[in-house]
């Protein structure tokens, strides 16, 4: 399916007011034939998963491209869906498996020097706001220095540490995108935690 046909579904009108249902409900409506229960999930899950690809690739465009293709995947696995997961849990796994295609396909993907637009981090709450990469203030700094911390981190510590800041997700949730078991997410967070705090020593010891 077009990415293009994607985003044309969000544009239907939408006669049966499936908005109201359920994930689960919305997801079987999409299995048993209707295309239009598609625009109901990328209007629910369109910006988080852009975020969550954001705070991994630090670029817009990416960030937006791989969103599209976690939909056109589960569109094309609509036929196979069983409700044995939660919707969100079952799209970051897709999302999940779509990143680590793309780094593959990209082994260079990551610049600590590219912009990364004019979207708010999230990495704590007090980096919500705007961010200028040209500002030269220290709020900047210390901006652009999570952002390198983050991209330090061994992998499953980064993904960890993305689904439970950045996504919010709960550790029982994570372990099931990620396939690992809980006490693994929460040994990872902690070790990703202490990492963390090691990079930015400095700008903890300064304030």
């Amino acid at each position: 399916m077009a990415m293009s046909a994607v985003l044309a579904l969000t544009e239907q009108d939408d006669s049966n007011d499936v908005s109201t249902l359920s994930d689960t409900q919305v997801m079987e409506r999409l299995r048993d034939g209707d295309d239009d229960a598609l625009a109901i999930i990328v209007e629910r899950y369109q910006n988080e998963l852009v975020g969550y690809f954001y705070h991994h690739c630090w670029d817009q465009l990416n960030a937006e491209d791989l969103a599209q293709t976690v939909f056109i995947k589960l569109f094309r696995a609509r036929a196979r869906y069983q409700a044995t997961a939660k919707l969100r849990t079952y799209l970051y796994r897709i999302a999940h498996n779509a990143w680590v295609d793309f780094v593959r396909r990209q082994r260079n993907h990551l610049s600590l020097d590219a912009e990364v637009g004019h979207n708010g981090l999230r990495l704590v709450d007090t980096m919500a706001q705007d961010f200028d990469p040209e500002e030269n203030s220290r709020e900047a700094l210390v901006r652009r220095r999570i952002q390198e911390a983050v991209e330090l981190l061994p992998e499953g510590q980064r993904d960890v540490f993305v689904l439970a800041n950045n996504q919010g997700l709960k550790y029982q949730e994570i372990g099931g995108i990620l396939d690992i078991p809980e006490g693994t997410v929460k040994s990872r967070m902690h070790a990703a935690v202490r990492n963390l705090r090691k990079h930015l020593a400095d700008l903890v010891d300064e304030s």
